[in-house]
């Protein structure tokens, strides 16, 4: 017990991390992958967490290597590179927080539907307040907190919605073990769902915000790497059950009903058809608990890298020292600024009907597009002797990180030959 205490003990950025990405996106592309294609496509989920874990820890152990900030690093590749996440960061936090919104208002819905068609929305909104007071004023130690006790709530759930929809384990571990992309049927083909796996548990820009979570604990040099490194397992380890669990349940319980899967309350239907009304309650918390950690994470995480280039590269506001001790980036300008527009501006979906799993399983497979914009420079500075020393990649990290390359490359072709005929009438 106290061995246990004590690696939960050392659990701190990766906690946060997995807070951040594990959210709605997870939860929708997981849930489709079962319901759709059964035990087929967990061998998907093994391999992008592979890579997810390559990347992120080559990301973390740059930062504890040279001391630099990660896009400082980028920076050496070119200046262009900064400037083209600067570009790209404002949309890719746009299109998350759509459909986390969207998450957020039916998750709440689904526990507590107002009398009213816009039920959704109303919460949507209420919550997206919410998230903005409690990160502006730096309240998010207090949604860490609770999101804990929501996400082992919903893993615990996962796991007993697993248990009971009969699974079969021969197909779990052939579908685990033995990748295969089986015809396409229903609504959404194979390709797009490993695409949306790819660019949901691969992750892109949010794996950046990991190294950013180390620099903020204040693991700060090398002595810090084997800390770190069990920190980052722990929470790719805990996100590979959760999903595997999710794809599973919806493979025991919708798959064999031909359901396609459009809305939240359709995944419900997992926990309702398995565990009644405590499962749905169950679910619609762990669904809302995900989506608004995703948000103020995401937008915190996202809001720090933002200011980092804003005073590392833009002459205008390089005036200010940010490594006097005083210095608190939740009250720096630039910070609150982005923070209030990556907050405010999404909320016109709640308005537009779009349905949130197609909007999901879309805007996780556009995420696909960045992965070779920032694996292929992060490449370069984690090779790079001068900087790194003995520290820099080994043969196994290299041929990871352009193995994912080729794979992101691939499905992206696969996907655009998939859309060509479409495009064409």
């Amino acid at each position: 017990m106290t061995m246990i205490r004590k690696r939960l003990a050392s659990i701190g950025p990766g906690f946060v991390y997995v807070l951040t990405v594990m959210g709605a996106g997870d939860i929708v592309s997981n849930a489709t992958a079962g319901a759709s294609y059964g035990y087929h496509l967990i061998w998907a989920l093994g391999m992008t967490l592979v890579f997810r874990f390559v990347w992120v820890n080559a990301s973390a152990k740059y930062v504890l290597v040279t001391g630099e900030t990660l896009l400082a690093g980028y920076g050496r590749v070119g200046s262009w590179v900064p400037w083209l996440f600067l570009i790209a960061i404002v949309p890719v936090r746009h299109l998350s927080n759509l459909y986390a919104i969207l998450m957020i208002g039916s998750s709440a819905d689904l526990l507590f539907p107002l009398p009213t068609q816009w039920s959704p929305a109303i919460w949507g909104i209420l919550f997206t307040l919410i998230g903005f007071g409690m990160t502006c004023w730096g309240g998010y130690p207090v949604v860490e907190n609770f999101c804990k006790a929501l996400v082992g709530i919903l893993g615990a759930s996962l796991l007993t919605a697993a248990v009971m929809s009969n699974p079969d384990p021969a197909r779990i571990l052939s579908g685990t073990f033995i990748p295969s992309i089986p015809q396409a049927q229903g609504l959404y083909s194979a390709v797009l769902i490993v695409m949306a796996l790819i660019g949901t548990e691969v992750g892109s820009v949010a794996n950046m915000m990991y190294a950013y979570f180390v620099h903020e604990k204040g693991w700060r040099d090398v002595s810090y790497l084997k800390r770190q490194r069990l920190d980052l397992i722990t929470g790719v380890v805990a996100m590979f059950i959760m999903g595997s669990l999710l794809q599973i349940a919806a493979a025991g319980i919708i798959h064999p009903l031909g359901i396609n899967v459009e809305n939240s309350g359709d995944l419900a239907r997992i926990f309702s058809e398995t565990q009644g009304t405590v499962g749905l309650i169950i679910f619609g918390l762990g669904l809302w608990g995900a989506s608004f950690s995703t948000l103020v994470g995401g937008n915190t995480g996202g809001s720090l890298m933002f200011t980092d280039v804003c005073r590392t590269f833009i002459p205008q506001f390089k005036n200010l020292d940010r490594s006097k001790e005083e210095y608190d980036a939740k009250k720096d300008p630039i910070y609150r600024w982005a923070l209030f527009f990556w907050m405010f501006s999404p909320l016109y979906i709640v308005f537009t009907g779009v349905g949130p799993v197609w909007l999901v399983l879309m805007v996780n497979a556009v995420y696909v597009f960045l992965i070779p914009v920032l694996v292929l420079p992060l490449l370069v500075i984690t090779n790079d002797k001068n900087l790194m020393g003995k520290y820099r990649n080994g043969w196994f990290t290299n041929s990871i990180m352009i193995m994912l390359v080729v794979v992101t490359i691939y499905f992206t072709c696969t996907h655009l030959i998939e859309l060509w005929p479409s495009i064409g009438r």
